[in-house]
């Protein structure tokens, strides 16, 4: 994986082409005149060369490089233009108060860089990025924007991507079997919370009962079943990202900024192996097998 510091791309565009041969007439047996005539040569096919890896630039602004996104280089133009869209929007779009047309690193730069300085350096002040994963043809992202209002926050996106198509993933696209897993999730869910709640007393010694009784509520915690009784259709796999160690599943309870220190951690790891009976037959990560 390489990485510059790139204001424009200029992705390039590779063909790969199949030679066909034409066959003989078999040895030993008298050509028929249709037979023996040298057939066409079949026109060849363009095909998709395989690609294992993308190459992430960095695009950044000038102002000390508060806000950098990324971008990618493929041998598939059309594939890489598509990926480098949905990273500014992840990145940039969805905290720009105003999101320029058409939406380009480079428009999406200016505007964040504007409306810094306008707002008196509040609001949307920092993008930045990780690569999580970057191989066998996928790769993840995750896009974290750093907001500064009456106090500092931030919020965290993550994006999968198939780099041959450039097509932006679902959790769906992966697995044959997401119930499975959603249920595999939702057991996860209520360990973690039970521990949480069973640690809060002693690592917050500021925990009163009404406090305590407030985070129950905010994690829809039952103590007669030992669940965390999530409302509609939750968990969804709303947010997910790959690393080199399996499927990660984020789950947040939105606790305000004043509570948030008594939120369990959000993550949920699920290793390559424990995915292995859902995964789907020769599907984007059959890889793992």
């Amino acid at each position: 994986m390489r990485a510059m510091c790139l204001r424009w791309l200029l992705p390039v565009l590779l063909l790969s082409f199949n030679t066909v041969h034409a066959q003989r007439p078999a040895p030993g047996k008298a050509a028929t005149r249709r037979a023996a005539a040298r057939a066409k040569p079949a026109k060849p096919k363009a095909t998709v060369p395989a690609i294992s890896q993308a190459t992430i630039l960095n695009v950044g602004d000038t102002l000390d490089g508060r806000f950098v996104v990324p971008q990618v280089q493929l041998p598939d133009a059309a594939a890489a233009a598509r990926i480098n869209a949905e990273l500014v929007d992840a990145a940039l779009g969805e905290d720009l108060q105003v999101v320029p047309l058409p939406l380009t690193a480079l428009t999406g730069l200016r505007q964040a860089v504007s409306e810094y300085t306008e707002r008196d350096q509040k609001g949307f002040v920092g993008a930045r990025y990780e690569v999580l994963y970057n191989d066998h043809g996928l790769l993840s992202v995750a896009l974290t924007s750093d907001l500064l209002g009456a106090y500092a926050s931030s919020v965290t996106r993550h994006a999968t991507f198939e780099l041959r198509t450039g097509r932006l993933l679902e959790v769906r696209d992966l697995l044959a079997d997401t119930l499975a897993l959603r249920q595999r999730w939702q057991e996860s869910i209520n360990r973690r919370v039970a521990d949480h709640i069973s640690k809060l007393p002693t690592e917050y010694a500021q925990l009163d009962a009404p406090l305590l009784a407030e985070v129950k509520r905010r994690l829809h915690w039952n103590d007669s079943t030992l669940t965390s009784q999530l409302e509609g259709d939750d968990p969804r796999f709303y947010d997910f990202a790959l690393t080199p160690f399996g499927l990660t599943l984020y789950y947040d309870f939105g606790f305000p900024h004043v509570l948030e220190a008594l939120q369990p951690e959000t993550d949920y790891l699920f290793s390559y192996a424990t995915l292995t009976p859902w995964l789907k037959p020769r599907g984007l990560l059959d890889f793992k097998r």
